[in-house]
């Protein structure tokens, strides 16, 4: 494809370029233009101290290089760089590879403040390469492509990208390459003026060309997800690790970018990932680590346990009381995730197993724990949970010699709005009414009787909800349960509730 060069009038004289003598470029005839004006503005500033020109020198070999700004014969403001020649671009250069041109150029760029890209190139009507531009990162038409719109929908009217060229300005700066020999390519054409100021000092790190994230940086970031740190303060990890912001190389966008980017690349592949660490972690602990899992016809993860040989050891020992609270839900999946929770003899939180479910239903509970009692030998004696219907279904079928107990906090948590305003606010039905249900040393006939004696004197015997709380007294109330040790789980499923919190704060990352 024949693509419009600036040489405009050589490309029309000389379709076949054997000299680099034999075309001159726009380029170059800007500079020869600006040449003379610079050389009057140079005879006119002759007067100029030796000291400016130390500071000028100084400021050389703090930023590689200095720009300066002339108005050229037609009132235009450019910016030129005084740099060594031995690294700006000279006509006649030879590369071996269009990408060490592009290399070279990039460098000098990254020395005299600006970034660059590559552009057009120019074929003859049978397609061989004639030319090809390596331009200022700020050449072409601001007015081309300013927002582009995607085939993708949102709402009524198409999604809109965010604007790609808004800081363009027909920046001439450029090196023109031509094809010679056997693959390789020298310099036909060279043009050092900007028609915009150039980064110095500090700009030069917002620069394309020095923003890079890289390898340290990338790990840096995974790991940092692991643990659920996000990218802004993983940057400022970096930042505190290289002495400063312009040290990192990169940029808080760049370091949100490549998180995106790696979110984006594992896209609906996160399950097979988990999957397959798990197999490998199985295969590298000989088998002490266990996973099931279970997916729906449309091959959909809808179920996944897993414990390791510390979990099982932990349960041989303290697992005949398990608590366990499906009340924490990942924020992308809406799955639910189900700790398996104990105490052990030093009074702190263990954890047995874990398991993340699609849905709390009854045929996921179901199999969640035949899954835990296959791998672990045996069912607990005892299980504390909340009200879920589901789980007293699985549990009483599948689990008929474990007692199931409900928590007494979310019960005695729904008592203000059961009984009314009025008496949650009496302290003294409160207390004697805590008085029966908290006690651990009362037997059941004593509960009986506290509970009727408080129901009497405040004439609840119509309160449908407390008649139900009494009738299910076997399964919450202590002077029930006063034949196992309940072992720190005996009033609520705050521990469980407590390890929920935990992964949530700090495993985030992993369950998704």
């Amino acid at each position: 494809m024949t693509m419009t060069n600036v040489e405009e009038s050589g490309s029309q004289s000389h379709p076949h370029i054997e000299s680099s003598d034999s075309e001159q470029s726009e380029c170059e005839k800007d500079s020869e233009e600006s040449e003379c004006e610079q050389d009057s503005e140079q005879s006119e500033g002759e007067t100029s101290s030796e000291s400016s020109d130390e500071d000028l020198e100084e400021s050389n070999n703090e930023n590689g290089c200095e720009s300066t700004c002339f108005v050229s014969v037609d009132g235009r403001e450019l910016w030129t760089t005084k740099c060594d020649n031995k690294h700006k671009p000279q006509t006649n250069q030879y590369f071996s590879t269009f990408e060490e041109a592009v290399k070279f150029y990039k460098e000098y760029g990254r020395a005299c403040g600006f970034a660059v890209r590559k552009s057009t190139k120019r074929t003859n009507g049978r397609g061989t390469l004639l030319a090809r531009h390596v331009i200022c990162n700020r050449g072409g038409n601001p007015d081309r492509n300013t927002c582009k719109v995607s085939s993708e929908t949102i709402g009524n009217g198409p999604k809109k990208t965010r604007r790609t060229t808004s800081r363009r300005c027909n920046c001439k700066a450029r090196i023109v390459l031509k094809p010679v020999g056997t693959g390789g390519l020298v310099i036909m054409g060279f043009n050092e003026e900007h028609n915009h100021p150039l980064a110095s000092g500090a700009e030069k790190m917002f620069l394309k060309c020095n923003r890079n994230v890289s390898v340290p940086h990338q790990n840096l970031i995974m790991d940092c997800a692991r643990v659920n740190i996000g990218a802004t303060k993983a940057f400022s990890l970096a930042k505190e690790r290289a002495g400063s912001y312009e040290k990192v190389g990169a940029t808080l966008t760049d370091f949100k970018n490549f998180a995106r980017d790696v979110k984006a690349r594992i896209g609906k592949h996160d399950s097979d990932m988990i999957l397959a660490k798990f197999k490998l972690k199985k295969e590298s602990s000989q088998n002490t680590f266990y996973y099931d899992y279970k997916v729906d016809r449309k091959g959909h993860l809808t179920g996944l346990f897993w414990t390791d040989a510390i979990g099982q050891a932990n349960f041989d020992v303290f697992g005949d009381i398990v608590s366990f609270d499906p009340t924490f839900r990942t924020n992308r999946y809406n799955m639910v995730f189900v700790p398996f929770t104990g105490v052990n003899n030093h009074w702190k939180n263990i954890t047995f197993a874990a398991g993340l479910l699609a849905k709390e239903n009854y045929k996921n509970f179901k199999w969640l724990i035949n899954t835990f009692k296959k791998v672990m030998g045996r069912a607990p004696r005892c299980v504390s949970t909340d009200q879920c219907a589901a789980i007293k279904k699985a549990l009483n079928k599948w689990w008929r010699q474990t007692k199931h107990r409900l928590c007494m906090w979310h019960i005695m948590n729904k008592l203000p709005t059961k009984v009314g305003p009025a008496l949650a606010s009496d302290k003294k039905f409160i207390q004697k009414l805590k008085s029966a249900v908290y006690s651990d040393h009362l037997t059941q006939t004593k509960f009986v009787e506290r509970w009727n004696d408080v129901i009497v004197e405040y004439k609840l015997e119509s309160n449908p909800w407390l008649t139900e709380m009494f009738n299910k007294r076997n399964e919450w109330i202590p002077a029930y349960f006063s034949d196992i040790e309940m072992a720190g789980l005996l009033r609520t499923t705050s521990r469980s509730e407590s390890s929920n919190s935990f992964f949530s704060t700090s495993m985030k990352a992993v369950t998704h």
